[in-house]
């Protein structure tokens, strides 16, 4: 089976101080990703062609915590639980992007 969206995950840790950050000291990383796993299998996205994933670092460490959904490329930045659900009723669940979550990085 094909996948319509794949969807990634920060889960950086790096260690206090870290003069690039991590999406974890932000909030992020592996508690939306744990929320995100939640959802994927309560909503038993895979039989939606949905997959998801963690990731190591995604680059924009300023903008965490991060998500990229692809095949669109889509950037998100999830604060709280709440934004995880909203991005998988949303983006997963009716093909629209959540505008107010979205970040577009920048080199």
């Amino acid at each position: 089976m094909s996948h319509k969206y794949h969807a990634f995950m920060c889960v950086q840790s790096r260690p206090p101080g870290h003069p690039r950050g991590c999406c974890t000291s932000k909030g992020g990383g592996q508690p939306m990703f744990e929320r995100l796993m939640q959802k994927f299998q309560e909503g038993m996205l895979w039989e939606k062609g949905v997959s998801v994933a963690q990731s190591s670092c995604l680059g924009f460490c300023n903008l965490g915590p991060l998500m990229v959904v692809y095949p669109e490329g889509v950037w998100y930045q999830p604060k709280e639980a709440a934004d995880i659900d909203e991005i998988v009723a949303s983006h997963f669940g009716e093909g629209k992007v959540v505008e107010r979550l979205r970040v577009t990085p920048a080199k």
